[in-house]
């Protein structure tokens, strides 16, 4: 009597991208002119990088985790171009709604436009619950349904799952409470239970969207913010924008080993190509100005990059007018140039030397004068003086 042959589950292996937050549709309130035309259109082409780096890496679906468009307000040509977008993903491509595009009367996967140009190969995780991707595959969908909810609906999607041999991929979207400990909000999502559903076996991996910077959640390996497409502020808060996940997942038995399988492997990619910077800088005299310019000269590909400029210390009038002709140079060059005023703190400390050399008399000199002995003080009125001052070194020729 021949020897029965072990029994055992096989292997199940998925590959797949994991993004959210592509906000298509977003404005930024700092981009001018033809910027916000060309950030607008990045947020939609990102969408077919991402589709190349799923060709590349023979993903079998992308998942969105939610806020897809920024809201439901957005034009019909910002949903046409998306899904134009979206018809060169070579993959399946898994949508859902998060508090920006919610699943309500109103939204936006229900409209007229929406629906005739929807890519046959696009779907909406409209409804809670299980969808299979194919069999051995399946997503746990957890949609937002109303812009607040009054209770966690990822976790919840739990407490309706059994276990199984299928490979399982929780897709939510929200805050985690480990980041507002003190928040009373039902809705975020707790951590511990993922954690535990994780441990158990019930899913695999945990797909978050709302955090825009790629971030790992707890100590898994299986809980993710995959952060969003492109940037949406400035570098001091988020850390790592503009990337997606490539998630790897095994589960089951090898016939030639008994142990079970079940690894995970996530590589987060670049995609975005926009970029938002903090400069922080102290500027107490020429050389100081001099080492601004080397520092806004190094950042590469300006015409996709905004930065938002703090400068603390003192100047002459002169060094001013200096500066300001370098900031409008940079202007010109990046595509947006702004102040931090929370951390801007420049002070204009008038020099006799300033004026010297224009030879300024009757009223405009007697108003310099003036402005210089008002510039010496403190508070509003003296840096309205300083302003002033610097100005009026312009008009009267005094430029760099």
């Amino acid at each position: 009597m021949s020897a029965a042959l072990p029994l055992f589950l096989p292997e199940q292996h998925v590959t797949f991208i994991h993004t959210a937050d592509w906000q298509l549709g977003m404005t930024r309130h700092f981009l001018r002119g033809d910027a916000q035309a060309r950030y607008t259109a990045a947020r939609q082409e990102a969408i077919g990088r991402i589709g190349r780096l799923a060709d590349a890496h023979h993903a079998e679906f992308v998942l969105v985790c939610g806020d897809v468009f920024e809201d439901r307000q957005v034009s019909s040509r910002v949903i046409r171009r998306s899904l134009d977008h979206l018809r060169q993903v070579p993959c399946p491509v898994y949508l859902l709604p998060g508090n920006h595009d919610p699943m309500d009367a109103a939204s936006i996967y229900n409209s007229r436009v929406f629906a005739d140009n929807k890519p046959d190969h696009v779907h909406v995780l409209d409804t809670a619950g299980v969808v299979q991707v194919r069999p051995g595959v399946s997503l746990i969908a957890a949609p937002w349904t109303t812009k607040v909810p009054l209770s966690d609906l990822v976790t919840q999607q739990l407490d309706c799952l059994v276990p199984s041999d299928d490979i399982r991929i929780l897709a939510g979207h929200g805050r985690v409470d480990v980041f507002a400990p003190q928040s009373a909000d039902p809705s975020l999502i707790e951590v511990d239970e993922l954690e535990r559903a994780v441990a158990a076996g019930l899913v695999d991996y945990v797909a978050l969207g709302d955090r825009h910077s790629t971030t790992e959640i707890g100590d898994s390996g299986r809980i993710w913010y995959s952060g969003a497409q492109e940037v949406t502020n400035y570098d001091h808060r988020e850390a790592e924008p503009g990337q997606v996940l490539v998630v790897e997942l095994t589960r089951g038995e090898s016939a030639s080993d008994s142990a079970p399988a079940q690894s995970v492997t996530v590589t987060p990619h670049q995609v975005g190509e926009w970029a938002f910077r903090t400069v922080e800088h102290d500027v107490n005299g020429g050389d100081d100005i001099a080492e601004l310019r080397r520092r806004l000269d190094a950042f590469g590909n300006k015409s996709q990059t905004v930065v938002q400029l703090a400068l603390r210390g003192s100047v002459s009038i002169t060094e001013r007018s200096e500066l300001d002709t370098m900031i409008e140079e940079f202007t010109d060059r990046f595509a947006a140039l702004t102040w931090w005023e929370l951390r801007h703190d420049l002070v204009i400390r008038p020099d006799d030397n300033d004026f010297a050399h224009l030879q300024l008399s009757g009223f405009i000199g007697d108003a310099a004068a003036e402005l210089s002995a008002s510039a010496a003080g403190d508070g509003e009125d003296a840096i309205a003086a300083q302003e002033a001052l610097a100005l009026l070194f312009r008009l009267a020729g005094g430029s760099a």
